[in-house]
């Protein structure tokens, strides 16, 4: 069962909608623990100890970072395709750098060229998240079970006002930039 809530959203200045309401769906998801998980794919292949998927699971994380971190994209593959994908994902900090940025960060500078480039990218900084992106695969093996839906609840959310002059933010709670991800601040160069 996918339990989901309706959400009523009066608006998002930043995106244009105003006073614009509009309905969004946001899926509800209940966690499930890692001995839960450990058991279903017991379940799947009992050949697998329960205990032995635990540990695998456990430890799936760190070594999953240390693998990225070094440049390596992890890949889930069922039948021969990919269907998850964990990699390490980066950006320059603040955005692409155009002629106007690039003066900013260096006065200096009348052009971008493939010259200036790498300095320009080493003075913005490089921001690094993980990331994971599902494939289409893994969608159609979701859909192969016939989910049921189930709807939760129906909420209504307050006018979000432009910040002061400042463009457009995704920044939410706790330094996320509203997409699941941290900005770690670090100035990390390319």
């Amino acid at each position: 069962m996918l339990e989901y809530n309706i959400q009523v959203n009066n608006g998002v200045e930043a995106f244009g909608t105003g006073d614009q309401k509009t309905i969004s769906v946001n899926e509800a998801p209940k966690a499930v623990s890692l001995d839960f998980v450990s058991e279903e794919i017991h379940h799947a292949n009992e050949l697998i100890p329960k205990r032995a998927v635990q540990e695998v699971l456990a430890n799936f994380a760190d070594v999953a970072a240390r693998l990225m971190s070094e440049g390596f994209a992890i890949q889930f593959v069922k039948d021969g395709n990919v269907v998850l994908r964990l990699y390490a994902d980066m950006h320059i900090k603040g955005g692409n750098i155009n002629l106007a940025r690039a003066k900013e960060l260096d006065p200096a500078v009348t052009e971008i060229t493939t010259e200036n480039a790498g300095d320009l990218v080493t003075k913005a900084g490089i921001a690094i998240r993980a990331k994971a992106e599902v494939e289409q695969t893994f969608t159609d093996m979701l859909l192969s079970y016939k989910p049921q839906l189930q709807r939760k609840a129906v909420v209504e959310k307050q006018k979000v006002e432009r910040k002061d002059g400042t463009g457009t933010s995704n920044t939410g709670e706790g330094g996320n930039t509203g997409d699941g991800n941290t900005d770690t601040g670090d100035d990390l160069e390319g």
